[in-house]
């Protein structure tokens, strides 16, 4: 959060010097259809043990975005930009089971019987916001893009071991490239492609071990690519 808070007042100020000296600024807005494919991983360390447990995946989604922004023509046409999604990646429910065998000085946790214990999770991540700066190549119509995010990650979890894993807030960064086309004087369209990646996230349970400070843990990297489609109006 304090990167993408950083990235806006920056954006701010330099906006109000641009106006100072601008003959002419654009402001943009618009709606965006996403289709995007991620990868993640994850590791999970259970507490007293040690074990580790990990699994990774592959998935696609797609959801829908607006836009807002500023271009400035005395700046070459430099443009600075907010992205809003309510929601962008919905992770399915995930199946593991485990064995009492794991865990280290014999027997079972609650909720775990000696055959196995059943791990549920799922997430979601949502409110997706990127603050983004977008330089014009000449007047192609096509523009490099760089932006920061932060989202919040919904964990949704029922673990034999009694753990549970709180929300977590996410950063990241965006790279890509968009072009974008005329539709008469006021509207345009937007064609984009872009890659994100997730900065590494980790989390510990709720529940301590019986060694003092000792808790499950999980760590996970998420990144992706994005193709986009956006109708914009300009004025």
């Amino acid at each position: 959060m304090n990167k993408l808070k950083t990235i806006v007042v920056s954006g701010v100020v330099a906006a109000m010097s641009f106006v100072s000296v601008a003959n002419s600024i654009e402001i943009r807005a618009g709606v965006t259809g996403n289709t995007a494919g991620y990868y993640g991983n994850a590791t999970e360390t259970l507490k007293d043990s040690g074990h580790k447990e990990s699994t990774e995946a592959v998935a696609a989604f797609s959801y829908a975005s607006g836009f807002a922004e500023v271009a400035f023509d005395s700046a070459m046409g430099i443009t600075l930009g907010l992205e809003f999604t309510p929601d962008s990646i919905s992770l399915d429910d995930a199946d593991r089971l485990i064995k009492c065998a794991v865990y280290t000085g014999g027997g079972c946790v609650t909720g775990e019987d000696a055959e196995n214990g059943v791990q549920k999770v799922s997430a979601n991540v949502k409110d997706l916001t990127t603050a983004y700066l977008a330089v014009p190549l000449m007047s192609t119509g096509l523009y490099v893009k760089a932006g920061l995010f932060t989202a919040n990650m919904e964990t949704k979890e029922t673990l034999a071991t009694g753990s549970t894993y709180g929300n977590k807030d996410l950063e990241g960064t965006s790279i890509g490239m968009f072009y974008d086309g005329a539709l008469g004087d006021m509207f345009f369209y937007r064609m984009e492609a872009a890659y994100m990646e997730f900065d590494d996230v980790t989390a510990d349970g709720s529940e301590v071990g019986g060694t003092t400070g000792s808790y499950n843990k999980i760590t996970a990297e998420l990144g992706g690519v994005e193709a986009s489609l956006s109708l914009g109006l300009r004025f």
